[in-house]
This record gives structure tokens, sequence and C-alpha cells, in this order.
């Protein structure tokens, strides 16, 4: 059995959680949708400042500022109120886990993580084969942050802008150019040095 965890009450986290031995989680728009719906309840309940997000196939990502604690009583409470749901919907009652039980967690700043997380969410389903560019994607914050469209009532794209200036316009050149560079370097490890396979919707193949 897996340690507790020490979470920081107050600190800034790469949150991520897959299907159980890599399923398929999101089977439609409708399961997307839910749980955009879900993550919005939970979020408010449990004070967290949602700075970006992504959702494919078989996985998730959501960057949360934690304001009172809360990470693992929130994230068993969206999990498994997806799940059931899920499953209701699915006729998969009875069948086994949905999502893997344990999230995924890392502590941001204590593992120097930040200026990769902020390009790897919204390059997840670039890297999944899903879309060419991550503006093309619905099921993410990217679109909200760079101004596309209206954020979800849990995602608040100002929050991640304000990492990178204080004025907006400045913090929004900033963060698309280290999104388009990152992008432009997997293009160029994908056409340059390896001949990129073929990818089943929903699995990521990274390069970290």
């Amino acid at each position: 059995m897996a340690p507790p965890r020490v979470i920081d009450p107050t600190g800034l986290y790469h949150v991520m959680s897959r299907g159980n031995y890599r399923q398929t989680m999101f089977f439609d728009d409708d399961h997307f949708a839910k749980y955009v719906h879900l993550a919005g309840r939970v979020a408010v309940r449990r004070g967290w400042i949602v700075l970006d997000w992504c959702l494919i196939p078989n996985h998730y990502h959501l960057l949360i500022q934690l304001t009172d604690g809360g990470l693992s009583d929130g994230m068993r409470e969206l999990n498994g109120c997806f799940s059931r749901w899920s499953n209701r919907r699915t006729g998969r009652t009875g069948t086994g886990h949905l999502v893997r039980n344990r999230f995924g967690c890392v502590d941001v700043v204590r593992e120097g993580h930040l200026w990769e997380v902020v390009t790897y969410i919204p390059l997840n389903p670039v890297r999944a084969g899903l879309v060419e560019d991550p503006a093309e994607w619905r099921w993410n914050g990217y679109r909200a942050t760079i101004g596309l469209e209206h954020p979800y009532r849990f995602h608040q794209p100002n929050e991640l802008l304000r990492l990178f200036a204080k004025n907006r316009i400045e913090a929004l050149v900033r963060y698309r150019s280290l999104v388009d560079d990152r992008l432009a370097e997997d293009q160029a490890f994908w056409s340059d040095e390896v001949k990129r396979p073929p990818l089943r919707a929903g699995v990521v193949e990274s390069r970290s």
C-alpha cells in the first residue's frame, strides 16, 4: 500500500488520473461534458483555483491551486461521482473500476515543474494524435486561456497568465510563444529524428 501523501493545503499541484488499465474514460461528448460539470461543482466546494485542464479519452490533467486543502477528498468525489454516472450510462456497473484508484499528483513548485506543465497540459491532445494544434481540441483550457471561448466556471485562466506577466496582453503573448515553441520542438523531433508511429486515439506518447 502506498504511503499517505503529504499535501500542502495552499500548494500548486499538477493532478492527473487515467482509466483503469489505461482504458477509455470518456466515451463521447456527453462523458466529457459530465466531467466538466462535476469538476465545476467540486472546485467550488473545495475552493480549488484551476489554472488549466485537459481531458482526452483515456486520462485527464488539472493544474490546481489549493486554498484550503481538500485535494484528496475532492479527487475522490470527482472520480467517484463520474465513475458511478458513467457505469450506469454504459451498463458497466459491477464490471470493475473505471478510473485507476490513486490519482497522480506533482507539487509543481517543489519539483520545479511549472514551465513544463504549462505546455504539457495544452499539448496533450496533440501528442496523443488527436489534433495538430491545441486550439483545435474542445476539451481543454487552452482555447479559453487564449480568448477563443469563455472559460468554464471552474477554470480561471487569468491566474495562469499572471505567472507570465502582470499585463494580460503581455502575459498572453509570452504564454502562446512558450506553447508554440514547445509545439515546434515536438514537430521537429518527430519529423527529423524518428518516424512518428501511428497513435490510437487517446493514447499519449511523450518524449519525457
